[in-house]
């Protein structure tokens, strides 16, 4: 019999060892996010702060299931978006499902928040708030996306040019291409090309550009890139690409520009 209770003891005590030393399951959700201070806020190319620096933040949580969703902030200029509060306010979500381990899908849905932010023209009230759909494909160092609208006024944008009418710009679409790859521990270089739409409205659209690198040290990344956007300030004498203060001064926010970027992750 004491054998045989030995024998159940040591069993136990083995079990219990084994037990501990297996690894927790991992959480179902996971977060991310980071501080960034940027020389310029470049969408697409485009200056939303009229080539000066501003703070942004990001914070996001996916699933194990490849759900996510996350916040975006950000300071804009009063040029770009009348009578608003000078922020950005972004929330977005989506899917990515992997297909092998190097090639993973990211479908998602992200609106663009201006808080504040409005115009008066032709009797209606212009809200800058947008709403774009994605898909994209991820390999490795590689990714494409396609980005559609999906409310009426994209950013705003419904003045038609040459004709001051007012048109319907959902439906605008943009697409880009980015490589990514690892030019040395903590080196990558960052490679962009895009390309934009703007329904009804063609005099704005335009490719944009970006070569660049990022260093990453730590918890920190800083980087520096050169980017060019071909839309057009001006055509004929019309304001394009041109954003106004509010006592009539434009700037020119397109074509050559210079980013530098520090950011710190958490």
């Amino acid at each position: 019999m004491s054998k045989t209770i030995l024998t159940l003891a040591c069993a136990a005590l083995f079990s219990g060892s084994a037990m501990a030393a297996d690894p927790a399951p991992p959480p179902d959700w996971t977060e991310s996010g980071n501080v960034t201070v940027v020389s310029d806020y470049l969408f697409r190319g485009i200056s939303q702060t009229q080539a000066k620096p501003t703070i942004q933040a990001t914070l996001d949580f996916t699933h194990a299931s490849g759900l996510y969703v996350g916040l975006f902030g950000s300071g804009v200029s009063h040029a770009a978006y009348n009578n608003g509060s000078g922020a950005e306010i972004d929330v977005y979500g989506g899917y990515r499902h992997s297909l092998n381990a190097d090639t993973v899908i990211d479908a998602g849905l992200v609106t663009y928040w201006f808080p504040g932010a409005h115009y008066a023209t032709g009797g209606q009230d212009i809200k800058y708030h947008t709403q774009e759909a994605k898909l994209g494909v991820n390999i490795g160092a590689f990714n494409a996306y396609g980005w559609v609208s999906l409310n009426k006024r994209w950013f705003g944008f419904t003045i038609q040019p040459t004709t001051g009418e007012l048109v319907d710009t959902r439906g605008t679409l943009y697409g880009e291409v980015n490589w990514n790859p690892e030019l040395a521990p903590g080196l990558v270089l960052n490679l962009h090309a895009g390309k934009q739409n703007v329904r009804h409205m063609s005099e704005f659209n335009f490719y944009d550009v970006k070569a660049g690198v990022t260093k990453t040290m730590d918890k920190w990344a800083f980087s520096a890139a050169a980017v060019y956007n071909s839309g057009d300030a001006s055509k004929n004498g019309t304001p394009l690409w041109t954003f106004f203060n509010a006592d009539g001064s434009g700037k020119n926010v397109v074509q050559k520009r210079l980013l530098v970027t520090a950011t710190r992750t958490f």
